[in-house]
């Protein structure tokens, strides 16, 4: 795993702070994958346990009653993760701590490896959900 981001397993997905809504379809998806026995990466959260990226897929576990899951956890303010978009880091923190959600898929994170910006799917799909 890269530097900075670590693989955890076994963590109570109660403890998991969402910053972004969810949507249906989306959530009808990964249903789809669980009940198909599928590979499921896992979610990406911060330090402190913001769901970064993974929102739907923990969307989809609460639905069906799931609740440990496995997590690639990331220091949120360390420089080589990426925010694109309007947003800066400081914003998403503020709101999750005020408990409001941006619309759906609206903060894109990255990690920068070496100059090369990499979306954080692309660690996440190297570990499972469960």
């Amino acid at each position: 795993m890269k530097k900075g981001i670590k693989y955890i397993k076994d963590v109570p997905i109660e403890l998991l702070i969402p910053h972004e809504a969810t949507e249906r379809t989306t959530v009808q998806y990964w249903n789809t994958m669980y009940k198909n026995k599928s590979f499921i990466p896992a979610v990406a959260v911060s330090d402190h346990n913001m769901i970064i990226d993974g929102h739907h897929r923990v969307e989809m576990c609460q639905q069906n009653g799931i609740k440990i899951i496995n997590v690639c956890q990331i220091d949120y303010l360390d420089s080589n993760l990426i925010l694109k978009g309007n947003f800066i880091k400081t914003d998403i923190l503020k709101c999750v701590k005020d408990g409001k959600l941006f619309n759906s898929k609206t903060t894109q994170h990255y990690f920068n490896e070496e100059g090369v910006l990499k979306e954080l799917f692309e660690y996440q799909k190297k570990y499972s959900l469960f």
